[in-house]
């Protein structure tokens, strides 16, 4: 029996697994058939316990039996209620983890055990620590924490470019932000910088458009907007409009609320001033992981964009700004991260069609 190499994206928003097999990395597709298994987990009244498409559904319609972006409070108190059940950051993580596991042994028709599981680089050692349980719960044994931005250097190869080459790990996911900053020679990948915000992701920017949304819909009383800002089962329509925004200039935004439709034209200007906070609280770990590489930005030799929320126009048009380059984007951004999981998972079984690569981390916090 050939050892399984396996790396999983454990993501705020979604999740998936990926397995480096015959020289290359083949993303797993889940029970339904997709690749990405949302980070969502849902209890119906009798007490089934639901993951992924059919619990993110019920974010509409039962929004106090389900939880979503638990991600962000990984290694915390903080309880989620499901009805009347509570559940812990890790424990919502473990059942993600489970579910992807299933799927992957049903693909497979082998048990899945060994996996390297990816953490944002500004992840603590008590959230690291959690992710290890949440893992050890779903019956996982983890080869490795891999920080997220060094897997996505995994992904594009950064071991197989010139000696000397220096790239910049821009990774905005649903619920986290990471910088790193990667220098490849003499067959070593060394993360020489890395700065972050576990708080903040495209799940901010969904804020930021619905904030828009309740000021410029003039239909909407002010006890409407109160309620409205309230209300987790909007996510939706605001979701798809923010995709919209990523390929139009405009999009119509409607809400159905109390048997009501309320609607209005949000532009791309528009949302863009919305998250001007949010682009100001980007620029932070940026520079902050510069001024510790002690680098300016035309040191850079490319910059990779991965996650979901790298795909708003606004992102690609900062970062050409600041660094006078246009960002790669030769891998999905949404998959980049499970993909390079699963290379470091092959490089730990010395997989064949591998040289070896010694990759080195800095810890974000002494």
């Amino acid at each position: 029996m050939t050892t399984l190499q396996l790396g999983i994206d454990l993501g705020t928003t979604n999740s998936l697994i990926a397995q480096f097999i015959d020289g290359e990395t083949k993303l797993i597709p889940n029970r339904l058939g997709h690749f990405l298994t949302p980070s969502v987990v849902s209890m119906t009244e009798d007490g089934t316990i639901l993951v992924g498409l059919a619990a993110r559904e019920r974010l509409s319609t039962a929004p106090g039996h389900t939880a979503a972006a638990f991600k962000r409070f990984m290694g915390t108190d903080k309880r989620f209620h499901l009805g009347n059940q509570q559940f812990r950051a890790e424990e919502l993580s473990a059942l993600i983890l489970k579910s992807l596991k299933e799927d992957a042994e049903a693909y497979l028709q082998e048990e899945v055990r060994d996996v390297v599981i990816t953490v944002p680089a500004y992840f603590n050692a008590i959230q690291r620590q959690a992710t290890q349980q949440a893992a050890q719960m779903a019956g996982l044994n983890v080869l490795r924490l891999l920080n997220e931005p060094t897997a996505a250097g995994l992904a594009y190869n950064l071991q197989e470019k010139p000696d000397n080459t220096r790239f910049l790990i821009y990774d905005l996911g649903g619920g986290t932000f990471d910088v790193s900053i990667l220098d490849y020679f003499d067959g070593v990948v060394q993360v020489s910088a890395s700065a972050g915000d576990n708080h903040l992701g495209g799940e901010d920017f969904l804020q930021a458009l619905k904030h828009c949304f309740l000021q410029r819909c003039t239909e909407l009383s002010k006890s409407d907007i109160e309620k409205l800002n309230l209300q987790k089962d909007i996510w939706q329509p605001l979701e798809i409009a923010k995709r919209q925004l990523s390929q139009e200039s405009e999009v119509d935004i409607s809400i159905n609320f109390e048997g009501k439709e309320y609607k209005t034209r949000i532009t791309r200007e528009d949302f863009q001033q919305a998250s001007s906070v949010l682009f100001s609280r980007l620029r932070q770990p940026l520079e902050r992981a510069l001024r510790d590489a002690r680098l300016n930005p035309e040191q850079i030799d490319g910059i990779i964009l991965v996650g979901g929320a790298t795909r708003m126009p606004m992102i690609s048009r900062s970062i050409v700004q600041l660094f006078k380059k246009i960002p790669q984007l030769g891998v999905n951004p949404d998959e980049a991260i499970a993909r390079g999981a699963a290379i470091q998972a092959a490089l730990i079984f010395r997989n064949q069609h591998l040289d070896e690569v010694i990759l080195t981390d800095v810890m974000p916090f002494s």
